[in-house]
């Protein structure tokens, strides 16, 4: 992986689930572990990978092996992730306000969510309302795809995403992810999504 360096963050679970609208078991990023705007949007993700996900059947071989499909999803989902960081930045930019308001809210509630001391009380709360109405429509849909997936996933793995922004047209936003388990590659490569704009509206 190319480590892109990226601010740390530490958010947990309970904020992925209020930015995004998947939900177990098919919510494929447990918790967000950096961001940075320059010089590309880069995200850093993770995904811990249990023997008692539902699509590990007892009646399938053994040992039970993460389907592609689901690290396809997951990849997809943590470039959800990047692109309401993006969308929502530059719409606070565009209203006057700071972009650093999303990373504060964001990190607020992680403190609230785990009874941590240090909550702010509706702080951000403006911007994390307008992310849970947007709906569906804050998450792009994948198009095309040039992922390639280099060695299976199995239970007791920690999946570790890289995604980034590398270029954008006015309906189409394209990305570069490469996933990585344990420091080996599962996959890497680029694809497409739908923009994401219009978040905060």
């Amino acid at each position: 992986m190319s480590q892109t360096k990226t601010d740390a963050l530490s958010l947990g679970a309970a904020v992925v689930m209020l930015l995004l609208p998947q939900r177990p078991p098919l919510l494929l990023v447990d918790r967000i572990e950096g961001y940075s705007r320059a010089p590309r949007p880069t995200l850093h993700a993770a995904r811990a990978v249990s023997v008692n996900e539902p699509f590990f059947s007892a009646e399938l071989p053994t040992p039970p092996v993460l389907p592609r499909s689901l690290a396809l999803e997951g990849i997809v989902q943590a470039a959800n992730l990047l692109q309401i960081f993006v969308a929502v930045q530059r719409e606070l930019e565009a209203i006057g306000r700071s972009a650093t308001e999303l990373v504060s809210a964001l990190r607020n509630a992680d403190v609230g969510y785990r009874l941590e001391p240090g909550f702010t009380p509706g702080l951000g709360e403006d911007i994390l309302a307008a992310i849970t109405m947007a709906g569906p429509a804050r998450t792009g849909a994948i198009g095309a795809s040039q992922l390639r997936f280099l060695r299976n996933v199995f239970p007791g793995d920690v999946l570790t995403y890289e995604v980034r922004l590398i270029r954008e047209g006015a309906d189409v936003q394209h990305f570069e992810a490469e996933v990585e388990v344990r420091g080996q590659p599962v996959a890497q490569g680029m694809f497409s999504l739908s923009k994401v704009e219009g978040i905060l509206r």
